[in-house]
């Protein structure tokens, strides 16, 4: 998600528009870093997956704007 946001970042705050495609980016990564669990596994992993992703970017735009 943060390598999806660096490719659509400009100056200024994030847009609704801007924020759906690097969230939509971010998607195909994460479905495919837990491609290779089975899917009871991939189940289970997917919201401890999605909470760090939101954490990690939350924590680097909160960087950008101090």
């Amino acid at each position: 998600m943060l390598d999806a946001c660096r490719l659509q970042a400009q100056p200024g705050p994030v847009t609704d528009k801007a924020l759906e495609q690097i969230i939509f980016r971010a998607a195909l990564g994460i479905t495919e870093s837990l491609g290779p669990y089975p899917a009871a596994q991939r189940v289970a992993l997917l919201p401890s997956v999605v909470r760090f992703m939101l954490a990690a970017f939350l924590e680097e735009t909160a960087a950008k704007e101090q």
